[in-house]
């Protein structure tokens, strides 16, 4: 992983945008954590509450307050920014694509539930559509050169010339799914995070390397030809039990590997690598019923890449002056208290 090197030679571009990101980034902090903002997201907060059995009822889902979110952080920036030029139409964009005097400003808005997913309030992940920065393939192994991460946001708008800066809000809530429903407001989990992701043009300046690995994968099945037909490998409680060096014993055991394919592993999966083909197979948990079992499955690509957040936060500006470029917030509604009295 690469932070931001600041020995690089730079493109008057590359300083141009360095400057934008922060001065966007500073702005967009002091939206989200202002007590009008925080005021609205406690409203949200109590809508949820009062009508809890209603929305669990009609959206069928754990997040109830995703669309409200969305909603929330969009009326609040095109108030903030009134002169915003022109609509953006391209439909590969994040939630809210806004074309401003100098930028096309992109922010994606997430909402996490600390009750299952709270490991996502402190690491970065971003759709294909929602960032323009190229990273070289991750997760090689042996001889597999890793997988591409795809990138399909522009980074500079073909139309407009403007830079496509791209920012991230997460808000953190809690849901037992049983009615207690409430926004995270602590000293060991965030309430809201709020981070800047480099645009493609710099991605040079990090290496080319800011991304972790893969949330999730496509992969191919038996529709895809015989050769993608998925290999069952024994039930999931035998296998978590085995040893590394194990599971490939017993995955040879149990189905016929191809000799020439190459064993390869992660701090997350094994598998193996067809190099003929360019396929790597990866170990796949599958429900049945209630039980649990193992297959090998052909990867089509990975889905939802990580970022390396520690490399995200140390961001320098066209003057080498250090920046965050993500800023997590704790106990921020305690700060409506001291707002509401001095009103």
């Amino acid at each position: 992983m690469s932070e931001q090197n600041i020995e690089y030679e730079r493109t008057k571009i590359q300083n141009q945008i360095l400057d934008l990101e922060e001065k966007y980034m500073h702005i967009i902090e002091n939206i989200v954590t202002s007590p009008i903002f925080l005021t609205d997201l406690k409203h949200i907060e109590e809508e949820t509450q009062e009508y809890y059995e209603l929305l669990q009822e009609v959206w069928g889902k754990k997040n109830k307050i995703k669309e409200a979110s969305e909603r929330l952080l969009r009326h609040h920036m095109y108030t903030s920014f009134p002169n915003a030029t022109k609509f953006y139409a391209s439909p590969i964009s994040c939630d809210i694509a806004l074309e401003l005097e100098d930028i096309i400003l992109n922010i994606d808005v997430k909402t996490i539930d600390k009750i299952g997913n709270k490991g996502e309030l402190s690491s970065t992940q971003f759709e294909h559509n929602q960032t323009s920065f190229l990273n070289n393939p991750v997760l090689s192994a042996g001889s597999f050169p890793g997988f591409k991460v795809k990138s399909n946001l522009q980074a500079i708008d073909s139309k407009s010339q403007k830079p496509l800066l791209t920012y991230l809000v997460k808000i953190g809530y809690s849901d037992d799914g049983r009615g207690i429903f409430k926004l995270i407001n602590e000293d060991d989990l965030p309430s809201i995070v709020v981070t800047c992701l480099p645009n493609g043009v710099l991605s040079n300046l990090f290496d080319n390397d800011l991304f972790l690995n893969f949330k999730d994968y496509v992969y191919f099945d038996e529709h895809d030809g015989i050769y993608y037909k998925p290999k069952y490998i024994t039930s999931l409680d035998e296998f978590k039990n085995l040893s590394k060096i194990n599971k490939f014993s017993r995955m040879e055991q149990v189905t016929d590997i191809p000799r020439d394919w190459e064993r390869i592993e992660s701090k997350t999966k094994v598998g193996y690598y067809d190099k003929e083909k360019n396929i790597v197979w990866y170990v796949v948990p599958k429900k049945k019923g209630k039980h649990w079992d193992i297959y090998l499955q052909a990867v089509k690509f990975g889905n939802t890449a990580r970022f390396n957040d520690e490399w995200l936060e140390k961001r320098y500006n066209s003057k080498n002056e250090k920046w965050c470029g993500e800023h997590k917030y704790f106990k921020i509604y305690d700060s409506l208290i001291s707002w509401g009295e001095k009103k």
